[in-house]
């Protein structure tokens, strides 16, 4: 019997692996592998769409281990360390030989040098975030608490599509003060639509209708960028998902600060109306004090 139960427990510990969703998982990390070596070979475009292919097996591998229920925690160690690679170092390392490099050789003394001291902060800040979804959030489903990684490495590799195709020369003042927004929005507490986008597209007829009309002036718009180049679409793209929780975070301070301003208005007024009839506020005894000098 002791045997036997042993046999149960070491089962039990064994969780099945899903090896579809870990070979997607590991293709994502051979993009951003493949990524980092194109960088060093300074052809920056190819660079940037292979961190977007390691961006689609991303999204890709979640799905397929969620859909087959299989998930597990080999396969979400796996998925941090992969992301850690495609999403961290090929984006620093895009940084930093893209446009950072060239501004080393231009610019003499400590502005020159810069540049590994963005792709740093890149790195440790999504190795910080990566850790702590692992730890604290990997089972909330509403929401992440913080940029998600991928969203960050790929804003990089859209500015830098968008920079090359309209042949903008400032990577300098732009990439910089870019690089330590996504940093910092990596690593602090605002929270960004996860499972919570599904509710955006249930809405009522009337609004489901402007929508719809929404949807066919992006259509369309999309259509006419996509023919020209993806990097005028990409870019804006990944932005308005950034600004998205920004925004969102702010109207929910301003509602919250809104709550607080009438709370003493209401309780003032209450006040008022009980000394004008003579009745006590509730909860309120006879003798307590809660008379006028109270209120001194």
């Amino acid at each position: 019997m002791k045997r036997k139960s042993g046999k149960i427990k070491r089962a039990s510990r064994r969780r099945p692996i899903n090896v579809l969703a870990s070979a997607i998982t590991i293709f994502s990390l051979y993009f951003g592998l493949a990524s980092i070596f194109w960088s060093i070979r300074a052809n920056y475009v190819l660079a940037s769409y292979l961190i977007f292919f390691a961006l689609i097996c991303d999204m890709f591998d979640g799905t397929v281990a969620r859909i087959t229920n299989s998930t597990s925690e080999f396969g979400k160690e796996l998925d941090s360390l992969c992301d850690l690679v495609s999403f961290g170092v090929a984006p620093a390392v895009l940084i930093y030989h893209a446009y950072w490099q060239e501004y080393e050789s231009r610019i003499p003394g400590a502005i020159g040098r810069t540049g590994s001291v963005m792709a740093i902060i890149f790195v440790i800040c999504a190795a910080l975030r990566l850790a702590r979804y692992n730890v604290f959030q990997s089972a909330t489903r509403d929401s992440f608490t913080g940029l998600p990684s991928p969203a960050a490495g790929g804003a990089i590799a859209a500015f830098v599509l968008f920079a090359n195709f309209y042949d903008l020369h400032v990577a300098f003042y732009v990439l910089g003060p870019l690089t330590l927004m996504l940093a910092y929005l990596m690593v602090s507490t605002i929270r960004y639509p996860k499972d919570r986008l599904k509710k955006v597209f249930i809405v009522t007829p009337a609004n489901a209708f402007r929508l719809l009309v929404f949807a066919a002036i992006m259509v369309a718009v999309f259509h006419y960028a996509i023919t020209h180049d993806p990097a005028i679409v990409l870019f804006p793209l990944f932005m308005t998902y950034v600004m998205f929780g920004i925004g969102e975070e702010v109207l929910v301070r301003l509602k919250v600060r809104r709550s607080i301003g009438r709370e003493p208005v209401q309780v003032s007024v209450a006040s008022v109306a009980a000394g004008s009839s003579g009745a006590l506020p509730p909860g309120a005894e006879p003798g307590s004090g809660s008379n006028n000098d109270d209120r001194l």
